[in-house]
């Protein structure tokens, strides 16, 4: 486990700002139910401002030790393929004004931004910045690759009613040596993920 946790959240410190990238907004709407039968078991932001569910089977990791402060919780699957990572957004001086500008998008240029400096360098946008939209509740969505696109991140970012931002993110892990889903699976556990969110 603690393999899984260091190739998660300990990547390189170094900071390295990536160019900014111009690209076109999608909207996406999204179907309010998951697809995938989900857990009981909640994940709660420690101010219980946002909670989510983990797909059925899945378990939590013990982060206490290892995981960085912004990390909420990190739970996977059985075969150890795939990690659901929740995250708190800090609200930095510098962000806030392009938070306050874009919104949503902002946010998640914010969050992207934040995985470049941690993976010096290496981790590259695929795709492009987009609104996904389940009823009532909206995300900014976008997916990276710190592995040249074979495994690939999703994530989404939100604001709570208390004005916190978090990230839910769907990573492939390629530490137990099995395969890891195909896309078509990963992206209707990540949709499942996200109709269960709540903030």
């Amino acid at each position: 486990m603690a393999i899984v946790v260091f190739s998660i959240i300990v990547p390189s410190c170094l900071f390295v700002k990536a160019p900014e990238q111009k690209s076109d907004v999608q909207n996406v709407a999204l179907s309010p139910q998951p697809e995938i039968e989900m857990s009981d078991e909640l994940v709660r932001t420690r101010a219980g401002d946002m909670i989510a569910l983990m797909p059925k089977g899945w378990v939590f990791l013990d982060t206490k030790s290892d995981a960085s402060a912004d990390i909420v919780a990190i739970a996977v699957n059985p075969e150890y393929t795939l990690s659901m990572v929740v995250s708190s957004i800090p609200a930095a001086e510098s962000s806030r004004e392009q938070i306050q500008a874009e919104g949503l998008l902002g946010l998640a240029r914010v969050a992207y931004q934040k995985h470049v400096r941690k993976s010096a360098g290496t981790s590259k946008l695929v795709g492009t910045y987009r609104i996904a939209e389940l009823g009532a509740r909206r995300f900014g969505v976008y997916d990276f690759s710190a592995s040249g696109g074979a495994l690939r991140t999703r994530s989404a970012v939100c604001t709570s009613s208390l004005g916190n931002s978090y990230e839910v993110s769907l990573v492939p892990l390629s530490v137990s040596g099995k395969d890891v889903p195909n896309s078509a699976e990963q992206e209707r556990i990540f949709r499942s993920i996200l109709a269960t969110v709540q903030y």
